[in-house]
């Protein structure tokens, strides 16, 4: 085994959600990384806790969409509910063996079921959750690599000192917090959104892993103007390219992408929040080179910014609701990030 597995456990256990005598562990994952999961298990249960390793496995999570009867996707599953109120720690690991295999799916029957088990989210986020991925060869693919090289790639952004960044990422959430708008100027792009009164947070690796931003929820009626991604946005393995999105009074009123306009459409009409800005994400992680088409790593790359439709974090203060959080990558190292008249950011490179 790469030793590299095991010191990545070590970081999920001992620091990302800090596991303790009598925790109620639970360890999540799809198609490989089992021994992750392994080494995971152990280390609670050397500590003391209970741990218990639940495998999904894609094909089971394609064959669910495509069998089960639209009526039924809307079964709230108690016994997982169940299960989630009753722990303590939640890992999840991201391992498919296959990152397209929703793409024949119906985004409509997606939202019909991420609304039915909304309570279970929400019950998930009350607890020491984080979520993290496993290399697979599928995707190294979709990254553009060999196995060897992703695998290079994935510890360079997970084992990092932690402590160090969480000191940095701070540095950078007060001085944003010192002010009441922000502006976003780039290619294309011309967005203002109001935070007054917003907090902003920090991903140093305890609900990421890797960590490496530092996020808020804008005023929701506050957002104005245009902004277009030059990143791809990629939703259960279907990829939507060239997006460019207009916002008047916080809401979406126009929108285009060059691919898979249809699914944008979709996912901007699944619900009365999903056409309101949730989030607005910095990207601070030095350790991720370039983008690799997993939003885990692609929303950290330093000098990038993302915003996501649909449900705000009450941590930040936000209270846009949806049944979707659906983040959207920008470049910004030929941009600037304006703070209250002030730039802070120039071409990817803070200034504070």
């Amino acid at each position: 085994m790469d030793l590299r597995v095991a010191k990545h456990a070590d970081v999920l256990v001992n620091y990302s959600t800090k596991v303790k005598r009598g925790d109620n562990v639970i360890i999540q994952l799809s198609d490989e990384g089992i021994d992750l999961a392994t080494e995971i298990y152990k280390k609670v249960a050397q500590i003391g806790g209970n741990p218990l390793i639940i495998i999904t496995p894609s094909e089971a999570v394609r064959g669910y969409y495509e069998l089960t009867p639209k009526k039924f996707l809307k079964n709230f599953p108690t016994n997982v509910y169940s299960l989630v109120k009753e722990s303590d720690v939640f890992i999840s690991i991201l391992s498919s063996s296959n990152t397209r295999f929703l793409s024949n799916t119906d985004p409509q029957l997606l939202g019909v079921r991420s609304k039915a088990i909304e309570k279970i989210r929400k019950e998930r986020l009350k607890k020491r959750w984080c979520l993290t991925v496993y290399p697979t060869s599928a995707f190294a693919q979709e990254a553009d690599m060999a196995l060897v090289d992703y695998e290079n790639f994935v510890y360079s952004a997970i084992l990092r000192d932690w402590e160090k960044e969480k000191q940095r990422l701070n540095k950078l959430k007060k001085a944003f917090e010192s002010g009441k708008e922000i502006r976003l100027v780039a290619e294309g792009t011309d967005l203002t959104m109001s935070v007054k009164g917003r907090k902003f947070a920090i991903s140093d690796g305890t609900h990421n892993m890797p960590g490496g931003e530092v996020f808020t929820a804008p005023v929701e009626d506050s957002v104005d103007g245009e902004v277009s991604f030059d990143l791809p946005a990629i939703y259960h393995g279907r990829e939507v390219l060239g997006i460019k999105l207009k916002f008047e009074k916080g809401e979406i009123i126009d929108f285009s992408a060059a691919k898979n306009e249809s699914l944008l459409k979709s996912m901007i009409n699944t619900d009365k929040g999903s056409k309101r800005l949730g989030e607005l994400g910095i990207g601070t992680n030095a350790g991720i080179p370039n983008f690799s088409k997993n939003i885990l790593f692609d929303e950290k790359i330093y000098g990038t910014i993302h915003l996501a439709i649909g449900m705000s974090y009450e941590e930040c203060g936000g209270k846009n609701k949806s049944a979707i959080h659906w983040d959207m990558i920008k470049s910004m190292k030929k941009g600037k990030i304006i703070l209250d008249g002030k730039i802070v950011q120039d071409k990817g490179k803070f200034r504070v």
